[in-house]
């Protein structure tokens, strides 16, 4: 997967660099798009050692699927929101103490991102910057096992997360467009009240900030572009 996306990223550089601007795009005020997008992040550890304790096997993934509107406040300028799900799964079997201990661990979110975009570049291959303003709920669950006893985790999660999302856009045809964008800067700020057991409570509150540019973290999604030639503006020296 990581060859695959690795090798996707390549091909829209290499066009961003080599491409001939043949046409002239524009993304004039009053239009709008529409950018429904995947992104995946898998991995696997086996035999490793964290802080000390040995982790036979780790698995992890994550997953989230994107819609995300658009409205041209003025040419290349919008505004829109996103609606997400994401999906998250780690299965982990370690030695804490050398004690052998199993642990699964699920959560969904939803979340709604205000945005705004800026795009630039006039031809096929545009390039944008998009700074989003997310809120997110979710709901998480660990069961953990051991040779003494078992434990169930169960969480209620609020974040919200200011983040810089660059990305670049292929016009295919005049309203369709491959785009990629990934999330290289960001400010969590999470909530997090849990249950163990169905009797004790804890209420955490954590903030973090990360600066992640991993070809993993990608969205890969198609653009559709709706009234761009309604509101465009005639080339200059016609």
């Amino acid at each position: 997967m990581k060859k695959i996306l690795l090798s996707i990223f390549l091909l829209f550089f290499s066009i961003f660099i080599y491409a001939q601007e043949k046409s002239i795009y524009q993304l004039p005020k009053k239009s709008g798009f529409i950018t429904p997008s995947f992104s995946l992040k898998q991995s696997n550890s086996t035999n490793v050692k964290v802080f000390g304790v040995q982790i036979d096997n780790e698995n992890k993934l994550d997953y989230s699927i994107n819609f995300n509107w658009g409205y041209f406040l003025n040419d290349n300028f919008s505004i829109g929101i996103q609606v997400s799900y994401n999906n998250k799964r780690e299965d982990l079997t370690y030695y804490p103490n050398g004690l052998f201990t199993v642990s699964n661990s699920y959560s969904n979110f939803v979340s709604l991102t205000p945005n705004i975009r800026n795009y630039f570049g006039p031809g096929m291959f545009k390039g944008f910057a998009q700074t989003n303003v997310g809120f997110s709920f979710g709901k998480g669950l660990t069961r953990i096992y051991t040779d003494a006893n078992d434990s169930k985790i169960e969480s209620d999660i609020y974040q919200i997360t200011v983040a810089v999302q660059p990305g670049v856009a292929l016009f295919v045809a005049d309203f369709v467009t491959l785009e990629l964008s990934v999330n290289i800067l960001g400010l969590t700020s999470q909530h997090n009240k849990s249950t163990v057991n169905n009797t004790s409570e804890s209420i955490t509150t954590s903030n973090t900030v990360s600066f992640d540019i991993s070809i993993l973290s990608l969205q890969i999604g198609i653009g559709f572009y709706f009234n761009t030639k309604k509101y465009s503006k005639p080339p200059s020296g016609n």
